[in-house]
């Protein structure tokens, strides 16, 4: 697990320079009006391996303080 709770851009970043096969999958909050996300943050919430041995990041963003 060492992408997990990094952001995105800096996971993706790491694999392209290490040229690995991967993809990335995006979670979002089920109604988008009443939770607030920055969608500009992506951070990596989950990582594993498909049986082809491709990285699969699961991306979320994060929450917006309200103030």
């Amino acid at each position: 697990m060492k992408y997990v709770g990094q952001f995105l851009a800096d996971a993706v970043w790491d694999l392209q320079k290490q040229k690995c096969k991967f993809t990335v999958d995006y979670t979002i909050p089920p109604d988008k009006g009443y939770f607030k996300v920055d969608t500009d943050a992506l951070y990596v919430v989950r990582e594993k391996y498909d049986k082809d041995g491709v990285l699969q990041l699961i991306a979320a963003a994060k929450m917006r303080r309200e103030v």
